[in-house]
């Protein structure tokens, strides 16, 4: 009797001599039809398959009854070679007729007596096909790959957790911010070549992380550096993130890892890292509900640990490029950041990092991580302690000549303003105005960038002259949308208390204008952080604490230092809490309510003979305190504040609330009267002078709490009579 698959394996044969004659079809794969209509994908390699009898590849067979049957690689069966094209399709289920005399259907027998037992079939010949000697089975979902079969692609495990935005060119960075090619030419230069020639430092390191203030240009120069290590086959993955635009999945920690072995996967050289790859999801298809931990060993070590010629990395890619770490949102809250638990977001962040360091230490791992963020504080304290002896450090500040690169950027942006708006003036829009361009920049790429934005979107030299004169005029239109934009999402993620929504923008007015501008012979450190610290925290850590967040906006001490100053990145940032138009309900705080934040601030001080949180060193730390309080604009005594004409009582007792004035009525009025008109203290029996051995504006404040506390108290005085008081006193 004839092999039930003699007619299917001589179709087999009739194939294998067509592709024979024809070449191979597309991508390496043979589609073989049979009569059942079906279809079985071969894949084609340098290395034929085994032709002998009764081998099969490892497939999925189903058998008669409707169970599988994983079958192993027969024992001495040649594997394939992997091909290098990224084309592999799932099969779809084949269901090979069998011919008991006629066409039946599978597993059915010819009709007879159904009491009669059948006669066993004759042994089968021997022949060259796969299905030598095979009954009553199917074949489903078969992909064959390097001589294992696998239940799909790698594409497929892959595609539902990779954020396909997140690629430094994908479709949803069309219009990312890029380095014009004249403009960070230094700083990108120091980063392609730690790229490339990093292992030959004398202290080699393995990630190199990119911060400074936000808007100064860190996203376009990790793009561009992107761009640039494509260009030299650098680059090996890349993720962006984001929390402003594109898909939520740029925001969230889940697909990093699998987008990251995705990027690497499609590179030829790394043919045999997608083989090991495709197999471990093949055997662990939930690895992508795990931590990012065991997704980085799984997806990423292992597959890499698999590679045993460690020549084969000869020509590999170097760079892995992540950007934008702080826009990482919480991946369980699906709530904008701000209104997350505190802390989420910044967990991911740290996870993030751990994973990104346990990689780096991995010797099977042999690519560079270059990480830009702003310089949030717990992405600054973990590369400060966890990843201190494994980070290169670069901050975007003076020593990159930013305003240098801002002219540059400016200068060839206008000219091709002049070009595309046929303005005829060579010297448009001139020196003067470049200048102030760059002054307003602070540094800051994104203001430049706001500004022309705004300039090219309308009749460009008077979109200009308003931008230039947004200072000296109100105007119903904002040109600064973008950047009002920015300094929101950023100023939304301060810890402000629930009683208090407006305290961290009080906070940063007080920093800003709150100390007397004809206080310029006063050294500034005078009003170092520990100052405002003591001034407007309740608590000790309180300050950092709230301003923690907000970092990108607001270089902050860590709490060990004392004498450094806090700085406000941008002037801009100033304009915008002053301009109610442009911040809006949650972030404007007018004057008025300003100065009576301050004058409660101030009455406190007083209330306690100094600061709170209390001192550490009562004596001789009280005397810096008092050194800068006595210069603060509501204290000191001047001629005016804003349009506001003050007199010699001390300007803050025209803010108090009702809360204040009651704690004005407890000061000690003798205490501090002999320490500010005598402008002296005893410590340890020598008398410390408050300020330069002068008491200049002193006699003021005292005269001032000597005036509250009786109108507190309801006790009418005249200022003559006061006056006369002080200097009997002096």
């Amino acid at each position: 009797m004839p092999s039930p698959f003699g007619g299917l394996s001589r179709k087999f044969k009739t194939l294998f001599q067509r592709h024979s004659r024809n070449g191979p079809s597309p991508a390496g794969h043979q589609n073989l039809d049979h009569s059942g209509g079906g279809e079985v994908e071969i894949i084609s390699s340098s290395s034929p398959p085994s032709m002998n009898p009764g081998l099969l590849p490892l497939a999925a067979i189903t058998t008669p009854t409707g169970s599988r049957v994983d079958l192993d690689r027969n024992e001495g069966h040649s594997g394939l070679q992997e091909p290098h094209d990224e084309a592999q399709s799932q099969l779809p289920v084949v269901h090979p007729s069998t011919n008991w005399g006629d066409h039946q259907m599978l597993g059915e027998r010819p009709r007879g007596d159904m009491l009669s037992p059948s006669p066993p079939p004759p042994p089968l010949a021997p022949s060259n096909s796969y299905f030598s000697n095979a009954r009553d089975f199917t074949v489903s979902n078969l992909n064959v790959n390097n001589g294992v079969a696998h239940a799909k692609t790698l594409f497929e495990y892959l595609n539902p957790h990779i954020a396909h935005g997140a690629a430094h060119n994908s479709d949803e960075r069309w219009n990312a911010p890029a380095c014009h090619e004249e403009t960070r030419v230094a700083i990108r230069e120091d980063i392609v070549s730690w790229i490339k020639h990093g292992e030959g430092d004398e202290d080699p390191k393995k990630i190199m992380w990119l911060s400074g203030p936000a808007g100064s240009g860190k996203s376009a120069i990790a793009g561009s550096v992107a761009e640039t290590c494509k260009g030299k086959g650098l680059l090996a993955a890349t993720f962006f993130f984001s929390s402003f635009a594109g898909a939520s999945e740029r925001s969230s920690k889940r697909g990093l890892v699998a987008t990251l072995a995705h990027h690497l996967s499609q590179h030829d050289v790394l043919h045999q890292y997608k083989m090991h790859l495709h197999a471990a999801v093949d055997r662990q298809p939930d690895i992508f509900r795990k931590n990012l931990r065991e997704q980085a060993s799984g997806l990423i070590l292992e597959p890499l640990r698999s590679i045993h010629d460690t020549g084969s990395r000869v020509g590999w890619p170097k760079a892995v490029i992540i950007d934008g770490l702080d826009e990482v949102i919480a991946a369980h809250k699906k709530v904008p950041a701000d209104q997350q638990a505190p802390g989420a977001s910044e967990d991911d962040q740290v996870e993030i990092l751990h994973v990104l360091l346990t990689l780096s230490k991995d010797p099977s791992f042999p690519f560079r991580i270059f990480v830009a963020s702003r310089p949030e504080s717990n992405i600054s304290d973990f590369f400060s302690t966890n990843a201190r002896d494994a980070t290169v450090n670069l901050f975007l500040d003076s020593k990159y000549d930013p305003d240098a690169d801002i002219k540059r950027f400016l200068e060839s942006k206008f000219a091709d303003i002049r070009r595309r708006t046929g303005i005829s003036s060579p010297l448009w829009p001139g020196e003067p105005a470049l200048d102030r361009l760059v002054e307003m920049s602070s540094g800051q790429f994104i203001v430049p960038a706001t500004i022309l934005r705004w300039v090219e979107a309308g009749f460009p030299q008077v979109q200009l002259s308003e931008v230039l004169q947004l200072e000296q005029r109100s105007t119903k239109i904002n040109p600064f949308a973008s950047l009002d934009a920015l300094y929101q999402h950023i100023l939304k993620r301060a810890h402000n208390p629930e009683n208090d929504p407006h305290l961290v923008v009080n906070w940063i007015l007080s920093i800003t204008s709150g100390v007397d501008p004809t206080a310029s012979h006063v050294d500034s450190s005078l009003h170092s952080v520990r100052f405002w610290r003591q001034f407007l925290g309740n608590a000790e850590g309180e300050f950092n604490y709230r301003l923690a967040p907000i970092t990108s906006l607001i270089a902050v001490p860590p709490p060990h230092e004392i004498s450094a100053t806090v700085t406000i990145y941008h002037k801009s940032l100033t304009d915008f809490l002053s301009d109610e138009r442009r911040c809006g309900d949650d972030f404007y705080v007018d004057q008025v309510a300003h100065n009576s934040f301050l004058a409660g601030r101030i009455i406190r001080v007083l209330k306690n003979k100094g600061p709170t949180p209390p001192l550490s060193l009562p004596t001789a730390e009280q005397l810096d305190f008092l050194r800068a309080f006595v210069w603060l604009k509501l204290v000191v005594c001047t001629s005016s504040v804003g349009n506001l004409l003050c007199d010699h009582r001390g300007v803050f007792l025209n803010f108090l609330s009702e809360c204040s004035r009651a704690d004005l009525a407890s000061c000690d009025a003798a205490w501090w009267a002999c320490l500010l008109l005598g402008g002296t203290v005893q410590h340890g029996g020598e008398p410390l002078r408050l300020v330069n051995g002068k008491s200049d504006g002193f006699p003021a404040l005292a005269q001032g709490i000597y005036c509250g506390i009786h109108r507190a108290m309801k006790v009418s005085t005249h200022t003559i009579e006061v006056q006369k008081l002080m200097i009997s006193m002096t």
